[in-house]
């Protein structure tokens, strides 16, 4: 049975969903469909065979396209496997054409796991380490930034790797070597484009474009189209997400506040503690500080920050 609080978490999501045209453009976009809300339709707690319930069934002109199924951040383990069984009755309903409603299907579906980004520090369980259906896409929905995001296989086979003895993580966010200053730049820019009719952007024009600013660190920009798609601020066609546009909206002081509280706090926390720790430590080298921050994790290397020796951490 799921309690009456982790049921009010969950619904929290549902509403976000809901409420949110911008998460519903976003994930249109993720599943490769223009993002068009006029041809979408979706069913909220649809009823299918055997009283089950799914979360969301995601219609596109008059076909399913997906159908979703929603955990909250601080799920157990028990729950989230049953999500895996959910999502495995979903890929059923699609390989024997069930819809008692009459939809038809398209011929590329998706299951859908969608978690918001709290599940990776909530739970002490590890995504990574499940067997998942052959059709389902895991969503995360980042809850400071409102960004809907696919967690890639490439990510999840990374964080498969993660062993107690050897590698821990502190966030799932990878973010390369950058001011933040970049991203925001590099939002601006490419929302330009967009809003002038842009359909998709060659990263390498607008690097060029943005090296006439001379700004420091100049030959960078690249890793700031590597950063701003890995947290998915860009889409395929390196195109800004709708929620991008908000964030640019918004000064450069409080974009860099939401970019801390949405992504980079863990890393940004542990780092500050380190320093603060002794006065002594801003003057270490970066193998020292690498080394220190394993010693902090029992001589575990973390995700995204001590591996490959010092790349990630310069």
């Amino acid at each position: 049975m799921i309690d009456k609080e982790e049921s009010a978490r969950e619904k929290h999501i549902h509403d976000l969903i809901i409420k949110n045209d911008d998460i519903k453009k976003d994930m249109l976009s993720l599943l490769n469909l223009e993002a068009d809300l006029t041809k979408l339709e979706l069913i909220h707690e649809d009823k299918y065979i055997n009283g089950i319930y799914a979360d969301f069934t995601l219609v596109y002109n008059d076909a399913i396209r997906a159908i979703i199924e929603c955990k909250a951040g601080d799920i157990g383990v028990t729950d989230y496997v049953r999500g895996i069984g959910q999502v495995l009755q979903y890929e059923y309903f699609y390989e024997n054409n069930i819809s008692p409603k009459g939809w038809k299907y398209y011929e590329l579906f998706n299951s859908i796991l969608l978690i918001p980004s709290s599940a990776f520090k909530n739970n002490s369980f590890n995504i990574g380490k499940f067997k998942y259906p052959d059709s389902t896409l895991i969503f995360e929905i980042n809850e400071s930034s409102n960004v809907i995001r696919k967690i890639s296989s490439k990510e999840i086979q990374e964080l498969s790797t993660i062993n107690e003895d050897s590698l821990t993580s502190i966030s799932q966010y990878y973010v390369r070597d950058n001011r933040f200053f970049e991203i925001y730049a590099l939002l601006k820019y490419v929302s330009l484009l967009k809003l002038k009719g842009a359909k998709r952007i060659n990263r390498q024009e607008v690097e060029q474009k943005l090296k006439q600013t001379e700004a420091i660190n100049n030959g960078n920009w690249r890793n700031a189209w590597i950063t701003a798609s890995s947290l998915r601020l860009v889409d395929s066609n390196n195109l800004p997400v709708s929620a991008a546009f908000r964030m640019i909206d918004l000064e450069y002081e409080d974009f860099l506040i939401l970019i801390y509280k949405s992504y980079i706090k863990p890393y940004v926390d542990l780092l500050i503690d380190y320093f603060e720790e002794s006065p002594h430590n801003l003057n270490k080298s970066l193998p020292e500080i690498n080394y220190d921050i394993r010693i902090k994790f029992s001589n575990r290397d973390v995700l995204f920050l001590t591996q490959s020796g010092t790349r990630y951490l310069s």
